[in-house]
């Protein structure tokens, strides 16, 4: 079948496994929540922009940060790739489909991320250029940029921390058996006086 779009420029593939993939931590059940927050709070931004007709007023302030971190991200799907392959190495991790899961979750939500940026700072750009002359005429495309920007800006600081929080998670899963530090307990002061004694001791 014909596809418009050349495959190695198709993003589908990387969209399908994130929304798959997104799970509730604890029961693996579909996380509609996320989901809604993801595409809810980004329309809900562009509706409120174009409704108030807003302008970005200096967008050259956002761009060299969305640029950088467009590499950052693409550079962070590479170091995922490595834990990746050092967990293919594990015989009990590499059978265990929940780290599987997180790590398939985190590498298609940081390429998503990165490709966010990248559509932002294309954006930032656009608009910047369309602004650069001092008395301007505000046209349709100047609130459209606007709104489109500011947009992928929320949906990438949305990605960024859900991103950050399942890297935390997969951590957990490979490392702490899943569960956080739990609270602080009486009797572990002093088990935690001996450490600080420790510590002390081999300075």
């Amino acid at each position: 079948m014909w596809n418009p779009i050349p495959d190695r420029f198709s993003l589908g593939t990387i969209a399908r496994d994130y929304w798959r993939s997104l799970r509730i931590f604890k029961t693996n059940a579909r996380d509609t929540w996320a989901l809604t927050v993801l595409v809810g709070v980004p329309l809900a931004v562009f509706a409120g922009a174009v409704f108030k007709k807003y302008v970005f007023p200096v967008p050259v302030a956002l761009l060299p940060a969305v640029a950088l971190l467009a590499g950052v991200l693409l550079a962070a799907a590479g170091q995922v790739i490595t834990l990746r392959a050092r967990i293919a190495d594990s015989l009990v991790l590499s059978d265990d489909a929940r780290v599987r899961a997180h790590v398939r979750e985190t590498m298609s939500g940081v390429l998503l991320a990165a490709i966010a940026a990248l559509t932002d700072a294309l954006l930032l750009g656009s608009l910047a250029a369309a602004t650069a002359l001092e008395n301007y005429v505000v046209r349709w495309w100047h609130m459209g940029l606007s709104a489109a920007a500011l947009a992928v800006t929320a949906y990438l600081a949305l990605m960024f921390v859900a991103t950050a929080r399942r890297l935390y998670a997969t951590y957990l899963e490979v490392f702490e058996n899943g569960t956080p530090l739990p609270k602080a307990r009486e009797d572990a002061a002093p088990v935690i006086a001996q450490w600080k004694a420790e510590q002390a001791s081999n300075q």
